[in-house]
């Protein structure tokens, strides 16, 4: 029988290090330091701790708690059928770049939202990483197309573009026999 995996609150990483696992607190996008938390996610120390870590991460709750901010169409979105009707695999990711988009922008006006605030604030800090820019503008095109925002402010905005990845000349292709190994290599194979 496979356990299933315990998911661990919004900012807590497990790590595991000499062969035994820590948890600690740490918000990523802000490159903050790792704060130590209590090991059993049950308990009410650990409970205790993780609010007092988020304490120090949040931003001012007025704006957050407004019906129109980005963060509350979040979590008006990942309470909706549509969310809930997801695969646990795709709730995943949706639940990672939605989570960022609310401790990036999450105190931002939804309906206040224009194709040149989205260029400017949400996808700009994302140039160098077009795959993230990507996956965030494809988020936001869909909390807009749930919440029915007219006009569509992503209306216009390309895909984000990577850089070229070009295919290996035959000079670096790797020698392989049939096994899947180095042609190079006389060691046996590994079992």
């Amino acid at each position: 029988m496979t356990r299933k995996r315990r998911r661990l609150p919004p900012h807590v990483e497990a790590n595991t290090v000499k062969g035994h696992t820590y948890l600690s607190f740490r918000v990523r996008s802000q490159n903050g330091p790792r704060i130590r938390l209590p090991d059993d996610p049950t308990s009410e120390e650990f409970r205790l701790a993780y609010a007092a870590a988020m304490g120090g991460t949040q931003k001012s709750a007025t704006k957050k708690d407004s019906p129109d901010s980005i963060s509350a169409k979040i979590t008006a979105y990942m309470a909706s059928p549509a969310y809930r009707a997801l695969s646990d695999s795709s709730k995943d990711g949706y639940n990672s770049r939605l989570e960022q988009i609310r401790t990036d922008h999450g105190h931002r006006a939804f309906s206040g939202l224009t194709k040149e605030r989205v260029e400017t604030f949400i996808l700009a800090p994302l140039a160098n990483k077009p795959g993230a820019a990507l996956d965030t503008l494809k988020k936001l095109r869909i909390l807009i197309n749930h919440f029915k925002l007219t006009p569509d402010p992503t209306a216009g905005i390309k895909r984000p573009k990577g850089n070229e990845i070009r295919s290996w000349a035959d000079g670096e292709m790797p020698l392989t026999n049939g096994a899947g190994r180095s042609a190079r290599s006389s060691a046996p194979p590994m079992r």
